[in-house]
């Protein structure tokens, strides 16, 4: 029994020199090429991330210029909201100064036609007050010299043709008076 401990002794270097010698026979087929593969594909991998690296500077770079751009944007459209809503206010306050002002102005107009139609007023009575005297005073002269004209008549006596000619002066001289 001890002899087979023994072959599987010896057999086990004879597997680690097959594997060695598989090992060395590999690196003169393939040693070269797979070193050449190794390489091409380190250099590829760097050339990759460094691809990678630049394509994220300069999405970066793209991505912080459409955030300035965006940004001046907003501040642009801001200025001239604000521009706008001060345009809008001052036009409001001129709208309120032109609203006052043509108030003021009404007020004035009509204070101004009131006091206008009172002197107006004023004036019409004072015109038909002198009107009614003057008439009122014919009248009455009028009167006095129908009484007068009467009282001559009834004192003397004239013939109706005088009496006729003096009643139609006195209706031309009371049709032009008036």
């Amino acid at each position: 029994m001890a002899n087979k401990p023994s072959k599987n002794v010896e057999a086990e270097p004879d597997d680690s020199q097959a594997g060695n010698e598989l090992t060395q026979l590999r690196e003169i087929l393939f040693g070269q090429t797979n070193r050449a593969f190794k390489a091409d594909l380190a250099s590829l991998e760097s050339r990759i991330n460094d691809n990678f690296a630049t394509l994220n500077n300069q999405l970066e770079v793209q991505f912080n210029d459409i955030r300035k751009l965006i940004d001046n944007q907003v501040q642009d459209l801001s200025h001239r909201l604000e521009g706008a809503n001060s345009s809008n206010s001052n036009v409001q306050n001129q709208l309120q100064a032109t609203t006052d002002k043509l108030q003021s102005e009404l007020e004035i107009a009509e204070t101004s036609a009131k006091n206008d139609n009172d002197a107006l007023e004023a004036h019409v009575v004072k015109e038909l007050d002198s009107l009614e005297n003057v008439f009122s005073k014919r009248h009455q002269e009028l009167l006095e010299r129908l009484q007068q004209v009467t009282s001559e008549l009834s004192e003397t006596k004239t013939d109706r043709k005088t009496l006729a000619n003096l009643l139609s002066t006195m209706a031309s001289n009371l049709a032009t008076d008036q």
